[in-house]
């Protein structure tokens, strides 16, 4: 079961660490990262009860990427964020070693 804003959650417990977070103060961070002038469906209470609802039975399951700590208070568990700390290190390596690997002769498309 994936929700909308599973990868919001991930990027903002990773950056959290063991410590975890509260349902609210993800919601209010989710909600700040997608709400603008033109995302008048966006409502916070909504957005609120969607994610507590998520991470509570999210946290129930064993292969679940998320833990409880204490009541309102969520984290990712400690196997997980050292997988994905040495997932996120390899692609940045490739990234830069293609930016060197470039050919000095190509060509835009548009000059400016």
């Amino acid at each position: 079961m994936k929700n909308v804003y599973h990868s919001d959650i991930m990027n903002l417990l990773i950056r959290q660490g063991a410590e975890g977070m509260r349902v609210k103060a993800i919601a209010k961070r989710v909600y700040n990262m997608h709400a603008d002038l033109f995302n008048l469906n966006l409502s916070y209470t909504d957005l609120r009860c969607q994610i507590s609802s998520y991470l509570w039975k999210q946290s129930r399951r064993r292969e679940s990427v998320f833990r409880r700590i204490r009541y309102g208070t969520y984290a990712l568990r400690s196997d997980v964020a050292v997988q994905l700390d040495l997932f996120w290190d390899a692609p940045e390596y490739h990234i830069k070693e293609a930016r060197h690997n470039v050919p000095r002769h190509t060509q835009l498309m548009f000059d400016f």
